[in-house]
């Protein structure tokens, strides 16, 4: 037979079912019903070779996956290639005692348009060609691609979602939308589920996923394989901090980019409390700002990015919206929408391609804004420097005993709103620039600051600016100068440290 079906009533957690592919087919259809709408619900089908075809997270989108040998017909959170003869099984992870009920058919030939997807139709990009036969691995996708020629400050934003997990927007409207926020590209970052194709368009989208657990969620920015994050791998996965550790690690060793998620937002908070600081590249200050939580959880994520900084952590500042809803759609108590691109984080490249953008994170290139567009020059030691740089090297071939060494920070600031920019000199207000703008916004104001560098001490500087009422409007990532050996490890000592616990 090709075809089969189970009515169930889930008696632990995560439970196996068996699916038996008695010949080779060139298409593998299921559909699956929930008791509960959204229940979060998790699926994974895994083929005969044990490879990984799909996983599905149920938070609103389609109950219907269709695997195929060719990818135009593949649904986007499942592998394609050959379906093989053999054992096939289905994880389905739920809470105890909920109803889960599932069909399946195997097939050759045409595929019948009760599977054909409507989120797979018109032009696609496809990361995964199926030809390896190894599950989620982004073989297809071109990191080096240049979609813009040029340096510059590009803009972009590191936490998006679609109806592939829990968000409202299409891939496709996610693409459109960020060209309407004048975005130059965005990271795909899922609950728990990897894309393998994309609906075309002009914005650049690096391949991403959000690990998302109970106690905290991070995202892997530039992940290029799949990575084991079940509850049901040995070490509990995204359940157990050594699980988290051990995610991080092979995240990192297939070059993402680890960035712990809106950590002092309460109830998604960060409470991996064990996690190894050195393993944290990024972490995500600024968090959508039309959820009101947020102003008081941005202030506190600042706080910790400081302390991060005073104990010798070289960690990234960014954005994200995590924008789950249409563009016409606000929370109740937002008077504006909940947009993708709010608020942006803009990256320095020479040109704009997907290696470019992660290596600008890599290197604190960047600055987080809800409106006020930053250049700035950072003259040190007859050189150029931009945010995130160390500044040691503008004087390491210079002799004698130096007291002090010089450098000058001009900003430009083009905003719609009068502002205040202030120099932040080790987590210190140091010193505050009353600013008007012109309403237009377009014509930039430009600031200069004159720091004196003292030889032998480890220093950092970022510039915060608000609005006349205090409220943030952007931030820099520091330029630093010397190093500070960190005397803490864990994320909970980095709580403690920041006076936050």
């Amino acid at each position: 037979m090709n075809k089969g079906q189970i009515s169930v009533k889930l008696e632990q957690n995560n439970t196996y079912f068996t699916i038996e592919a008695e010949e080779e087919y060139e298409w593998f259809a299921i559909r699956f019903t929930y008791e509960k709408e959204k229940s979060w619900g998790r699926l994974h089908l895994f083929d005969s070779e044990k490879h990984i075809r799909f996983c599905f997270l149920d938070g609103g989108n389609e109950r219907l996956i269709v695997v195929h040998n060719q990818p135009e017909l593949t649904s986007s959170i499942a592998v394609p290639g050959p379906i093989m003869t053999g054992t096939w099984m289905l994880e389905v992870s739920n809470e105890e005692g909920r109803t889960f009920e599932a069909e399946w058919e195997f097939g050759c030939g045409t595929l019948p348009d009760e599977y054909v997807s409507a989120q797979i139709q018109g032009e696609r990009e496809y990361w995964n060609s199926g030809k390896l036969n190894a599950g989620f691995i982004m073989e297809n996708y071109d990191w080096a691609k240049i979609w813009q020629a040029g340096s510059r400050w590009y803009k972009g934003d590191f936490h998006t979602h679609t109806v592939l997990s829990d968000g409202k927007m299409t891939q496709l409207m996610n693409r459109e939308q960020a060209l309407k926020q004048g975005m130059d590209f965005f990271v795909a970052t899922d609950h728990n589920v990897m894309s393998t194709s994309w609906a075309k368009g002009d914005a650049l989208v690096i391949p991403g996923v959000e690990v998302t657990a109970g106690d905290g969620h991070w995202n892997a920015l530039g992940l290029r394989k799949w990575i084991d994050w079940r509850a049901t791998s040995p070490d509990g996965g995204l359940t157990t901090q050594q699980g988290m550790d051990r995610l991080m690690k092979e995240a990192a060793e297939l070059g993402a980019i680890c960035s712990i998620n809106h950590p002092m937002l309460t109830p998604w908070a960060w409470l991996y409390g064990e996690t190894q600081l050195e393993g944290v590249h990024s972490m995500e200050i600024w968090n959508d700002p039309t959820f009101s939580p947020n102003n008081v959880a941005t202030e506190k994520a600042l706080q910790l990015w400081t302390a991060s900084w005073n104990e010798g952590y070289r960690i990234t500042g960014i954005g994200g919206s995590d924008s789950h809803m249409l563009p016409t759609e606000s929370y109740d108590d937002s008077p504006i929408p909940s947009l993708i691109g709010d608020p942006a984080t803009y990256v320095w490249c020479d040109d704009l391609s997907a290696d470019a953008v992660l290596e600008g994170v890599r290197n604190g290139h960047v600055y987080v804004s809800r409106g006020p567009v930053i250049d700035a020059s950072i003259q040190a030691g007859g050189n150029t420097y931009r945010f995130g740089c160390d500044l040691s090297a503008a004087f390491s071939q210079e002799q004698g005993e130096i007291a002090s060494h010089e450098v000058t920070c001009t900003l430009s600031v083009a905003s719609d709103v009068n502002a205040r920019v202030t120099l932040i000199h080790n987590g210190i207000a140091e010193s505050v620039r009353d600013v008007s703008i012109t309403a237009t916004g377009e014509v930039p104001e430009v600031l200069e600051w004159n720091i004196a560098l003292e030889e032998g001490t480890y220093n950092w500087y970022r510039f915060d600016i608000r609005d006349e009422a205090g409220t943030l409007l952007a931030f820099t990532n520091p330029v630093y100068y010397g190093s500070k050996k960190p005397q803490i490890t864990t994320y909970n000592e980095l709580l403690a440290s920041a006076n936050l616990t």
